[in-house]
C-alpha cells in the first residue's frame, strides 16, 4: 500500500511537470512567434518597398511595427476597423505601404468610438499607447479644441494609435469624416487583407473607394515620386493620365507615345521582348476601345488577370491577352467581325462556339480559325497576335444544359488552366469593375485576388511562373 501511494504521487508529480512544462512551452512558443514576425517578415517586406531619402526605411520599418501592434490591440478587443485614405491607396497600388507614407490611416464606425475610450485607460503596452480626442462625438472638427498639456495634437481623427519611440501613428477616422458618402456595400462585409505581409481589414470595395475619394488617377499611379533624393510632387498632371484613359478630353499623348511610356516599366529579358509587348499592349488598348464603343461585356483572365494582379500589368514574358465573357454574348462578337471596324485589327469567331466542349470542335485552318478552345479571337492581321476570348457560362457543363436552367444560376463556369470545368461564385465575377492594366482602360472581374488564387494557388498572386535566366524567360520552380 506504502509503494502504491508512492507510486501515485510520483505519477501526479510528473503530469504536472509536464503540464507546466507545456504551458511553458506554449507561452514561449507564441512570444517567439510574434518576435519573429518582427524582426525576420518585417525585414523580408522592407527589401521590397523603395527608400529615396536616408530616414525612409527606419520610418517603414516603424510604421510596419506600429500597424502589427494595432493589428494585434483590434483583434484582441474585436474593435472593427478597416484601412482607409492613403494606406488604401498603397494596398491597391502595390498591396502594401507607400514608401513615403509619414503614417498610416483606418476608419472606425462613429458609435464605437466609446469602445476606443475603454482601451485608453489599460496599461497594454510600454512601447505604444491610444489616445482618443476628447470631443470625439462633435462631429465639426472646426468646433473641436487642441488638448496639448494631454498630448492631444490633433483634431481632426477621432482618435491615434501612437508609436512613442519612433515617433509614428496611426490616425483612427470616423466613418463620417469628409462628409463624402458612398454606398454601403463598398465597405460591408469588410474583408482579410494583407498590407506589406500584415493582416488587416479592408472594405469590400476599396478600388471603387479610392476612385470615389481620389479620382480614377488613384488606381494608376502615386502623385509623389523621388526626385533627386527627396520624395515631390510628380511632374506629370495626374488628371492628364486620367485624360488619356478616358480619352474625354484632348490628350497630350497620341496612342503610339502612350504605349511607349507604358513600356518603360516593362523588363525585357530576349532580344524580341519589346516588339511584342508593344504589339500586345496597343492590342489590349484597341480591344478596350472596341469593347467600349459597343458596349461588350468582359473581363481580364487567366495570365493576363495574373499580371494585373501581380504587377497591375503586362507579365513581360505573355505570349498573348486573355479575356473571358459570357458564351451567349457571343452572337455580338460574330455581328461586329462583320463590320470593317478596322485595317488592323480583325475578329474571327470559331464556327463551332456552341459546342461546349472544345474537344468536339474542328479547326477551320483556310478560314484563319486555328483555334478551338476560345470562342473567339481579336487578331493583329499582321503579327498575328491575339486577345484570346474565352466563354463562361451560367450553368456547368458537366451537370446540366443551357435549356435547364432557365434563371441565372448563383455561379459562372469557366475551364481552368487544366481545361477543368470550374464553378465559382457569380460576384467573384459581377460586378465588373474599371481597372487599369498597364496605364490601359480595361474591365476586371470584382474579385480578381480570388479567381488567381483559385485558379493557380495562392503563389501566384505574388510570384511569376517565369523568370529571366541568362537573357532567355525559364520555369520559375
Amino acid at each position: 500500500m506504502r509503494y502504491y501511494r508512492i507510486f501515485i504521487a510520483i505519477t501526479i508529480a510528473f503530469i504536472f511537470g509536464i503540464v507546466l512544462i507545456f504551458n511553458n512551452y506554449q507561452t514561449f512558443s507564441y512570444s517567439q512567434i510574434i518576435l519573429a514576425y518582427k524582426k525576420n517578415s518585417i525585414e523580408k517586406v522592407l527589401v521590397q518597398i523603395p527608400t529615396c531619402t536616408p530616414d525612409d526605411r527606419a520610418r517603414q520599418r516603424a510604421l510596419l511595427h506600429t500597424l502589427l501592434q494595432w493589428s494585434q490591440l483590434a483583434q484582441e478587443h474585436n474593435i472593427q476597423y478597416w484601412i482607409a485614405y492613403k494606406t488604401l491607396l498603397g494596398y491597391v497600388q502595390r498591396d502594401g505601404l507607400l514608401p513615403h507614407a509619414l503614417n498610416l490611416d483606418i476608419l472606425v464606425m462613429a458609435q464605437d468610438t466609446s469602445h476606443l475610450a475603454e482601451l485608453c485607460t489599460l496599461n497594454f503596452s510600454s512601447n505604444y499607447e491610444l489616445k482618443l480626442h476628447p470631443q470625439w462625438f462633435i462631429v465639426e472638427k472646426t468646433k473641436r479644441s487642441y488638448f496639448n498639456q494631454e498630448g492631444i495634437d490633433f483634431v481632426e481623427p477621432n482618435a491615434r494609435f501612437i508609436n512613442r519611440k519612433d515617433h509614428v501613428h496611426i490616425n483612427i477616422w470616423p466613418i463620417n469624416y469628409k462628409w463624402k458618402s458612398s454606398p454601403k456595400e463598398w465597405t460591408f462585409p469588410l474583408q482579410k487583407c494583407l498590407l506589406s505581409g500584415i493582416k488587416v481589414w479592408c472594405p469590400a470595395g476599396p478600388e471603387k473607394i479610392g476612385v470615389h475619394l481620389y479620382g480614377q488617377s488613384f488606381l494608376i499611379k502615386s502623385p509623389i515620386e523621388c526626385i533627386n533624393g527627396a520624395w515631390k510632387k510628380s511632374h506629370e498632371d495626374i488628371s492628364t493620365i486620367e485624360t488619356t484613359h478616358t480619352q474625354t478630353t484632348t490628350t497630350r499623348l497620341s496612342d503610339e507615345e502612350f504605349i511607349e511610356k507604358i513600356l518603360k516599366s516593362v523588363p525585357i529579358c530576349e532580344s524580341d521582348d519589346r516588339d511584342r509587348q508593344r504589339y500586345l499592349l496597343s492590342m489590349v488598348q484597341a480591344w478596350s476601345h472596341l469593347a467600349e464603343k459597343y458596349n461588350i461585356q468582359y473581363w481580364l483572365s487567366f495570365g493576363t488577370l495574373v499580371g494585373y494582379v501581380q504587377r497591375r500589368g503586362l507579365l513581360p514574358h505573355d505570349l498573348d491577352i486573355d479575356v473571358t465573357m459570357l458564351s451567349s454574348d457571343t452572337p455580338k462578337l460574330i455581328e461586329i467581325s462583320k463590320l470593317n471596324f478596322s485595317s488592323t485589327y480583325e475578329i474571327k469567331v470559331q464556327p463551332q462556339w456552341k459546342i461546349v466542349d472544345e474537344l468536339k470542335r474542328s479547326y477551320f485552318r483556310k478560314d484563319g480559325i486555328n483555334f478551338i478552345a476560345p470562342n473567339a479571337r481579336f487578331i493583329h492581321q499582321k503579327t498575328r497576335y491575339h486577345v484570346d476570348i474565352f466563354p463562361a457560362y451560367d450553368f456547368n457543363p458537366t451537370y446540366a444544359n443551357e435549356s435547364t436552367e432557365m434563371q441565372q444560376s448563383e455561379n459562372l463556369t469557366v475551364h481552368d488552366n487544366n481545361y477543368h470545368w470550374l464553378s465559382y461564385p457569380r460576384n467573384w465575377t459581377y460586378p465588373l469593375v474599371t481597372c487599369y492594366f498597364s496605364e490601359i482602360q480595361a474591365l476586371c472581374p470584382a474579385e480578381p485576388k480570388k479567381l488567381v488564387e483559385t485558379i493557380y494557388g495562392a503563389s501566384s498572386l505574388t510570384k511569376s511562373d517565369k523568370k529571366c535566366v541568362n537573357g532567355s524567360w525559364v520555369r520559375n520552380s
